[in-house]
Order: C-alpha cells, then sequence, then structure tokens
C-alpha cells in the first residue's frame, strides 16, 4: 500500500494486545500515516468495548511513540501535516489568502 503512495489510518487496534500492528508499525514511516478513531468502534485500550471517540486519538499517538521511539510532538505535527495534504486543506486555505 505505501509503495502505491497511500496512507495508512492508524486507531485503537494499535493499542490491542493481539491486534498485530505493533509488529509492523515500526517498519512503517510516519510520513505515510494519519491518525482515526473508526469511531463509535474500536475504542483503544483502555475504552475497549466502549463507545470510540476522537479524545482518545492520545492514546493511539503515544502507543505509535512508544513503538517508534519518538516524541509525541514529533508524531502530531507529522500526522496532522499528512492529513492536511491528503485533505489538501492547506492549498486550500494559501488559495483564500
Amino acid at each position: 500500500m505505501i509503495e502505491m503512495n497511500f496512507y495508512l489510518g492508524i486507531g485503537g487496534v494499535i493499542t490491542f494486545k493481539n491486534g498485530g500492528l505493533d509488529k509492523v508499525l515500526p517498519d512503517i514511516d510516519v510520513h505515510r500515516m494519519v491518525l482515526e478513531t473508526d469511531s463509535p468502534y474500536l475504542a483503544p485500550v483502555p475504552h475497549r468495548g466502549k463507545r470510540n471517540e476522537p479524545s482518545y486519538l492520545t492514546l493511539i499517538a503515544q502507543k505509535i511513540c512508544e513503538l517508534k521511539k519518538m516524541k509525541l510532538s514529533e508524531l502530531q505535527k507529522i500526522t496532522t501535516e499528512n492529513a492536511l495534504k491528503i485533505f489538501n486543506i492547506q492549498e486550500q486555505a494559501r488559495s483564500s489568502s
């Protein structure tokens, strides 16, 4: 998927004990990731089984940082830039200035 220029949405499954993403995520470049909730499903641990919500993105980000051995602020900056790029938000903001 990465070779096809796709971005990967990483959600609550990254926090699951047997989710499997923890095995492959260290090999995925964060410049090809965005954070997502899959709301209302797949809430991250410790909220698993409950309704998912955007405020849980921090738990997903923290787990990625743990696996990638990086700072939360760095991950937030990169994944925000990725989301802006995907949805062409920066270009639209520049056009309206």
